[in-house]
């Protein structure tokens, strides 16, 4: 039962990261200047040569990195 309370409560943290981080693509979609996009998490810029190859992208390479390596920690509790 215990573990089943752990995965629930895995599975709601990651329900509210994604929610968390669609609002603020969106966010960032409405407020954001054409042709220039900013990293969700620290705001810098996210390289052009990163948008070439992932035109999705809502962070840069570091925070993106480290957003994943956050996640990853939390599938393995």
């Amino acid at each position: 039962m215990e573990r089943f309370a752990d995965e629930l409560d895995l599975a709601q943290y990651q329900t509210d990261l994604l929610t968390t981080s669609a609002i603020a693509a969106i966010r960032q979609q409405i407020t954001a200047e054409p042709g220039r996009e900013h990293c969700l998490d620290c705001g810098a810029p996210i390289p052009l040569a990163r948008l070439r190859q992932v035109p999705s992208a809502t962070r840069c390479t570091l925070c993106q990195e480290d957003h994943e390596a956050q996640i990853s920690r939390h599938r393995r509790h």
